[in-house]
């Protein structure tokens, strides 16, 4: 440390010494600016870290190596000596900052180490406080043992030695705490110390330093000066400017005043002319608007006309459509009843009544088929001899004509042709269509070559025909269009040659697409919806249709071609498909599949299709109608009945198919079923067809199963078949009398989807028990039977109970219960008898009277009394269930001459009375008098019955609620009894609370409280908000007030967290008889919770809607046919699903957020809630940490209503952050507002910082109902900092606060050039280019500009001594690309500088400024360039002192190049101990490397007339050579002083240098030498 600050007083010493040295005369040219630009050495400062003395003296690194002497006479050879005096001046200056910061750097170093010691002093006094209190605690611990142990306390004398054990084992480590921090405090002290005497040893240079600093002032004072006086006469200049200029424009103003009355004179003139003409045009005018008016009286007269007669019109067809309906209708009618009477005969004559009808229809529409095809046939006839009269026409006109050309009359033949021909059959037309694009469809539809039946395609046409019953009134071209297109799209016929045709060229197109496969995509190429053709329930003969959508789900262009369906669905299902051509990923086409059942059984097969990517199949599935039957119970128990009863019971049958058939009761064994099937199975096919018509008959709604009942599986070995086919041969049809029987039918009709009640009927005739066993068969084919088993018991007895079982209900203990027992006798007599109850119930149970007589065949009754006591469970423990509380007492009625008493039980659920409460003793605390106390109690039934209570007896300073102490308990249920005390006076308080229920039972609860009387009171206990708009804010103003005397009291409010409350200030302390301010703010918001919900259940909205496609064509289908459409559909099992979003994926500024808060804001309605806050208070303790008593706590209840906002931001966003922008840069923000009231709202805000950043662009205006209002906020900081304000916008309802942030930014852009960038002879005409990057630093964006000082327009008055010569065609001669743009944080931008000459010239010069979008200069670089027009060039020698170089064009002067150029080296020799030293010289020979070819691609020199300058001393290496192309090469001379040279004598030489190129060029190279002072010290 000494040897640096040795060093640094050698460097301030060497400073005063200079300073010395220069003129103080020269002082005045401080005031210009210096050229070079350093930069300044930045000293680390000492914020929190310790620094040393290295780290200060770091700058002397700074401070240049200067040299102990220097030759006088160089300085006198110099001529800017005072260009070197003002450098030196800035020089000095530069050091003296540093001084200057030095010593500010040393005085925080001292500072620092002052702090350090201080703090460890601190700490040092903080350790000794703390072990005097340990050492106190130690003593208080052994005083409290020695009690202790006087005591005899051995728990408590444990408790004291591990207290004093740790005590010691801390007082160990504080000891060494102590040493450590003693040794810190010396160490302080001593670095202190040392910095102290470094102060010292600086105090005379500061001194010294302050001197300076006052001449330095003093200087830039009369700079100062002299600037205001320069400026003044410049001010002085513009104003007499000025006044010539506003001279000059009165008189201007006076002549523009002449011309403009002149102007006026000759309007007024011609407005007077232009009035009478337009006076006429009106005229004109109004008389062509009363003749129009009168046209449109008659035009609408005529209308009126017309329409009255249209309606007219209308009236009439609408009178002739409901005739024409009516007779419609009674033909339809007739024709209904003509076809049932004609059913009815057939039946009768035993024949088919449907297939001859069917016939009839048959024979009918090809009668009227025959008859339209001759009528067309007709009409062709007719047309094709029209063609023929209309060709022959033509042929004689074509005559007459000239000839036309042979092709063109081949067109017209065949055209004629195709018009002559008759019309083409249907099947043609299809062929056609197969083989030839339709104009309404560009694809080829395709057909599966598969048989259809015409039967049913021609009943399925005369079935919608006579759906169609609304005919219009006049047929169109549409009409016809449209039945084609149904014809087309119904029939299906075998096309073999158009079919082969296509599929031929299908294959070519999808084995050239096949070729180019992008990439592959796992599972088949297309996905069908549905995945499975479903056809169920399907009828032989009727036609199904079914339609199905393919996707195509690979990647590429895809195709789509049909090729067949199964085998064994060839002469069932067709398909009619259109191919669509090429497909995109993602797009679909549609087919429609055909099932036409020809047989009834079960199809099952796949649709075979082709694609570019490979073959990929449909599957079908085609059900036939099936009989599917089952029972709800298969076993029927009737339980023991007494003999003579008649009990009934039933079994459900459904049939779950959609085939009905009949039933049938036979019995397993011998039983009571004895009528048989027989009649059934004589009527043969009469019963099919009934079956069949139920069937066709059964509604759609029918389709779904009624319920889920379980099969039951056979009983019996043979088949249905076999059970309904074999005679059964002939049978008694006598029942006998049995136990179990059967309701007739025993057998009969279940339709479709359709259920049957079989009843069974017990009637019990012999003591004992009864089974029965039967099945159920059917008549239709794999339908198998069903076994049902049937059991009971029978009992004899002449008198039983009709209840055998006596319910009582829930009972409680201590209330009598009551119930009648009615006794029934069958006896021919009168009976005794007697009632008995079981010994342990006796004491809760009995039965009045217990004696008594029954007549015969009467009835008996009796009163049973039940009466539960506490002891219930103790007396009747095998009876009764504490747990549960079930009571099951047998009792019996004994009858004389009966050995079996009659039996019957009484059953009863038994609970208590009781109503608990969650405490017996209630604690308020304590409670202030000015406030009131609330706490809860629970108030449980114990019962399993409802129970009434209230509280009576009520002291007046309590409040019970709810329903101020009354209410009903429901079994098992709890209630919150809300307890309000509010206490009267300050003490104790004990009192009780009585419960009564109604049935007269008491239940106290104790209760106890404390008077407070506290010692600060709030002035509004309550508070009540009014309606606060959410989003806006409301505050409320209330005082904590401090009455007593005794000390200032502390408090502090505790406000939940996450609520709409704010409290400013939450704590304080309040001075006796003073009172603190405190201010309540409301700020009603909607949380994130709710927001998600409501944006979850909008999505799921979103979904549902999108899944529902209402279905249009149900509203003109049949029934048969939308159950038929219902039960084929199927859920495809990979179907997209769609998921609903979670509320934990929803993004706080989504749009689903943002959309789902407007919309709760838009439906918000009011919205209440309260809040109590605790304010704790603190205690009048003088000790220094405040102790907050719970026993006065105040409390402050708070309403808080919350309505409907009237204005709402769109982007949400109350925060408006600008991020992070550049000083000097202007940014602009959008917030819009929207007026979702239903009133008009004038809009205000609040005013921002005038002298801010901040500032809104546009003006505040009134807003209607849901319309916005735009505000445009303008963000432009001038220093770097960050900036925060807040933008009230205000209305009539509410005021909205719009939070402004933004951070300003110094921007930071560093150039990798400094100084110059030098372009060293580029040929004219030719360029040359330079690269140097801008790198960005700052955490933003920066924009900067390039500009070149030769471009601007408006260039400074010294401007002119950077720039050099320019090109001669008008442009500029270095070119910048790009010229301005951003940087990205981090990044850098490359700027490419151009040098472009079209002249040769050595001194092109230019000034190249980067600055910032705030004018702030980054970097100036000089821009130098040299052009020659030869392929050489020399270079090296010493600089000419001649006037700059010319603009004017050189040949203008000379008429052709100079072949002679010349060169001037200096050479300077000085002698070191005794001998002179060798000067040396380089000059650099070049070829220039240009885009032009170039006769040699090397350049040669030689010296010439070498001696002559040998024996002056010089020496050139190398005398000759060649350079190549784009290459230099030096030349070195030196020059060595003869003996006996006089000093400072000058030697002069002059040699000739040849360089041949293209050209031969001759430089004539001057040599001056001269000797030097020696240098030696």
């Amino acid at each position: 440390m000494l040897l640096l600050l040795a060093g640094l007083l050698l460097q301030v010493t060497w400073i005063r010494g200079s300073r010395g040295d220069v003129d103080m005369a020269n002082s005045a040219d401080l005031s210009t600016p210096t050229t070079e630009q350093h930069e300044p050495h930045t000293i680390g400062t000492h914020t929190e870290e310790e620094g040393t003395l290295d780290d200060i003296f770091r700058f002397e690194e700074d401070f240049p190596d200067w040299p102990t002497g220097f030759d006088s006479s160089e300085w006198e050879m110099s001529d800017g000596e005072d260009d070197t005096g003002g450098e030196k001046q800035s020089t000095d200056k530069k050091h003296m900052f540093k001084l200057k910061k030095f010593l500010t750097q040393l005085d925080s170093f001292y500072q620092q180490k002052k702090l350090n010691v201080l703090q460890a002093r601190e700490e040092f006094k903080a350790f000794h406080l703390h072990v005097t209190e340990l050492e106190e605690n130690r003593e208080q611990i052994e005083s409290d043992i020695e009690r202790e142990k006087r005591a005899e306390n051995s728990v408590a004398v444990l408790r004291l030695g591990a207290q004093l054990k740790r005590v010691c084992a801390e007082l160990q480590v504080e000891e060494d705490l102590g040493d450590h921090l003693a040794m810190i405090l010396k160490e302080h002290e001593l670095e202190l110390c040392q910095v102290e005497v470094d102060l010292g040893h600086f105090l005379a240079l500061r001194r010294e330093l302050e001197l300076e600093e006052k001449n330095v002032q003093s200087q830039d004072k009369k700079k100062h000066q002299l600037r205001l006086q320069r400026e003044k006469s410049v001010i002085k200049q513009r104003k007499h400017k000025a006044q010539r200029d506003r001279i000059e424009r009165d008189k201007v103003l006076q002549e523009q005043a002449e011309e403009l009355r002149k102007q006026q004179e000759q309007a007024r003139a011609g407005r007077l002319k232009a009035a009478v003409f337009l006076k006429q045009t009106l005229q004109r005018m109004k008389q062509k608007e009363a003749e129009a008016k009168e046209r449109r009286k008659e035009l609408i007269e005529k209308r009126r006309t017309a329409v009255m007669t249209l309606k007219a019109s209308f009236a009439a067809s609408q009178g002739t459509m409901c005739a024409r309906k009516l007779q419609q209708k009674a033909y339809e009618q007739k024709q209904r009843e003509q076809e049932q009477h004609m059913k009815e005969s057939l039946e009768a004559k035993g024949l088919n009544s449907i297939e001859h009808i069917h016939r009839l229809r048959v024979q009918e529409r090809f009668r009227k088929k025959k008859a339209e095809f001759e009528d067309t046939r007709r009409a062709g006839q007719m047309e094709i001899v029209a063609k023929l009269l209309l060709e022959k026409n033509m042929k004689e006109r074509r005559r007459k004509s000239p000839v036309l050309t042979l092709s063109h009359e081949k067109k017209r033949e065949e055209k004629l042709l195709q018009n002559i021909l008759p019309p083409p059959s249907a099947h043609t037309q299809r062929e056609e269509k197969h083989v030839m694009s339709s104009p309404r469809a560009s694809g080829v539809r395709s057909y599966s070559d598969v048989s259809s039946s015409s039967d049913s395609v021609e009943m399925e046409d005369e079935d919608k025909r006579e759906m169609s019953l609304a005919q219009p009134e006049f047929t169109g071209l549409w009409e016809h269009k449209h039945k084609d297109d149904m014809a087309t799209s119904d029939e299906n016929v075998h096309l073999e040659a158009s079919h082969t045709t296509m599929k031929t060229d299908m294959n070519k197109g999808l084995l050239s697409k096949e070729a180019k496969k992008p990439r592959e995509s796992k599972g088949p190429p297309f996905m069908s919806k549905p995945e499975i053709i479903l056809f169920k329930d399907c009828d032989v003969g009727k036609v199904y249709k079914k339609k199905v959508t393919l996707t195509n789900v690979t990647y590429v262009i895809n195709y789509c071609k049909l090729s067949g369906v199964s085998q064994n669905l060839k002469d069932h299902v067709s398909v009619s498909f259109e191919p669509p051509g090429p497909m995109s990923a993602g797009m679909a086409c549609e087919l429609e599949a055909i099932f036409r059942p020809l047989l009834d059984v079960d199809l099952d097969g796949v649709i075979h299709f082709r694609s570019a990517t490979g073959p990929f199949s449909v599957p079908i599935k085609c059900s036939k109608k099936k009989c599917e039957m089952v029972v709800d119970h298969c076993f029927v128990d009737f339980g023991t009945h007494v003999v003579g009863q008649t009990v009934s019971r039933g079994i459900t049958m459904t049939n779950r198919g959609a085939l009905g058939t009949r039933y049938k009761l036979t019995p397993v064994s011998t039983g009571p079923l004895q009528q048989t099937f027989t009649s059934s199975l004589d009527s043969g096919k009469s019963g099919s067809l009934e079956m069949a018509s139920l069937n066709a008959e059964i509604p759609s709604g029918m389709e779904k199963t009624h319920s889920d009942l379980g099969s039951v599986p056979p009983v019996s070995s043979h088949s249905p078949d076999e059970v309904l086919t074999t005679d059964p041969g002939p049978v008694d049809t006598k029942v006998e009398p049995t136990e179990f029987s059967i309701e007739e039918p025993y057998e009969g009709d279940v339709g479709p989807f359709m259920s049957v009640r079989i009843p069974i009927i017990f009637t019990p005739t012999i003591p004992g028990e009864a089974k029965l066993d039967f099945q159920i068969l059917f008549s239709q084919p794999g339908c198998e039977p069903i076994a049902v088993s049937v059991c009971g018991v029978a009992e004899s007895a002449p008198v039983w109970v009709t209840k055998p079982n006596i319910d009582l209900k829930i009972c409680m203990y201590d209330r009598l219960y009551q119930d009648s027992i009615e006794v029934q006798s069958r006896a021919s007599s009168a009976l005794r008898l007697t009632f008995k109850v079981c010994k342990e119930m006796r004491n809760h149970m009995s039965i009045l009277p217990k004696t008594g007589f029954i007549q015969a065949k009467s009835s008996f009754s009796a009163q049973l009394k039940f009466l539960p006591r506490p002891s219930l469970y103790a007396d009747a423990k095998r009876f009764f269930n504490e747990e549960t509380g079930v009571l099951e007492v047998p009792l019996t009625v004994q009858v004389p001459d009966q050995v079996k008493p009659v039996l019957f039980t009484a059953h009863a659920v038994v609970t208590g009375s009781d109503l608990r409460f969650e405490r017996t003793e209630l604690e308020f605390g304590h409670c202030s008098v000015h406030e009131r106390t609330h706490t809860s109690v629970s108030l449980t039934n114990c019962s399993l019955l409802s129970q009434d209570f209230g509280f009576v007896g009520i002291p007046k300073f309590i409040d019970v609620q709810p329903n101020d102490g009354f209410g009903t308990l429901l079994p098992s249920q709890s209630m919150d009894i809300h307890l309000i005390f509010s206490a009267p006076k300050a003490g104790e308080h004990n009192f009780t609370l009585t419960c009564k229920t109604s049935i007269n039972r008491d239940f106290v609860l104790s209760c106890h409280a404390t008077g407070v009387q506290p010692s600060l009171k709030l002035s509004h206990s309550l508070v009540e908000f009014g309606g606060t708009a959410l989003g806006d804010r409301t505050t409320a103003v209330l005082y904590v007030e401090n009455r007593t005397g005794a000390g200032p009291r502390l408090f502090s409010f505790s406000v939940p967290e996450d609520s709409d409350i704010s409290i400013a200030p939450s704590s304080g302390r309040v001075l006796p008889g003073q009172r603190w301010l405190i201010q309540v703010t409301f700020r009603p918001t909607l949380s994130d919770d709710v927001i998600k919900a409501e944006a979850l259940r909008r999505s799921n909205e979103t979904i549902d809607c999108q899944h529902t496609q209402p279905d249009t064509k149900s509203k003109i289908e049949t029934p048969m046919r939308l159950a038929k459409d219902q039960g084929s559909k199927e859920t495809p099992a990979n179907g997209s699903s769609f998921h609903s979003p979670s509320p934990v994926d929803l993004q706080t500024g989504s749009f689903e957020y943002l959309s789902a808060k407007a919309s709760l804001l838009r439906s918000f309605t009011e919205r209440r809630v309260r809040h109590v806050i605790s304010c704790f208070t603190s205690t009048p303790d003088t000790s220094e940490e405040p102790r907050y008593s719970p026993h006065e706590t105040l409390y402050l209840e708070l309403h808080c209503p919350a309505v409907r906002p009237a204005l709402l931001l769109v982007s949400d966003r109350h925060t408006v952050h600008f991020s992070r922008v550049a000083v000097g840069q202007k940014v602009l923000k959008k917030v819009k507002i929207q007026n979702i009231s239903s009133d008009f709202v004038k809009l205000t805000s609040s005013l921002l910082d005038v002298n801010g950043p901040f500032s809104v662009l546009n003006a505040m205006r009134s807003v209607g109902p849901e319309d916005t209002h735009t505000l445009l906020i303008a963000f432009t900081p001038s220093v770097a900092k960050k900036y925060y304000e807040t933008l009230e916008v205000s209305c009539r309802q509410m005021t909205l606060e719009i939070s402004l942030c933004a951070e300003a930014v110094d921007p930071v852009l560093s150039c990798s050039h400094q100084g110059h960038i030098n372009f060293d002879f580029v040929p004219e005409n030719e360029s040359a280019s330079q690269v140097f990057r801008l790198q960005n630093a700052s955490p933003l964006d920066v924009r900067f500009s390039v500009r070149l000082e030769s471009e601007r327009i408006l260039a400074l008055t010294d401007s002119t001594a950077h720039l050099g010569p320019q090109n001669h065609n008008g442009l500029s001669v270095f070119s910048v690309s790009p010229s301005g743009g951003a940087v990205a944080p981090g990044a850098a931008a490359d700027i490419t500088v151009t040098f472009h000459p079209d002249h040769q010239s050595l001194h092109y010069r230019d000034r190249l400024r980067v600055q910032l979008i705030n004018e702030q200069t980054v970097c100036v670089l000089e821009l130098r360039g040299s052009s020659c027009t030869d392929s050489v060039f020399v270079c090296g020698g010493d600089p000419e002192d001649g006037c700059p170089e010319s603009l004017i064009p050189s040949h203008i002067y000379t008429s052709g190049h100079r072949d002679s150029k010349s060169l001037l080296l200096t050479f300077k020799s000085e002698y070191q101990e005794g001998r002179a030293i060798a000067a040396t010289r380089k000059l650099h020979v070049g070829c220039v490397l240009g885009s032009k070819p170039a006769t040699k691609k090397t350049v040669d020199f030689l010296w010439e007339n070498l001696s002559a300058v040998e024996l002056q001393g010089f020496s050139v290496t190398p005398v000759q050579g060649s350079v190549d192309a784009g290459q230099r090469r030096p030349i070195t001379l030196s020059w060595v002083p003869s003996t006996g040279l006089a000093p400072n004598a000058v030697v002069e030489a002059c040699a000739l240098l040849t360089v041949r190129g293209d050209e031969t060029v001759v430089y004539r190279v001057n040599l001056m030498a001269h000797t030097g002072t020696n240098t030696d010290t």
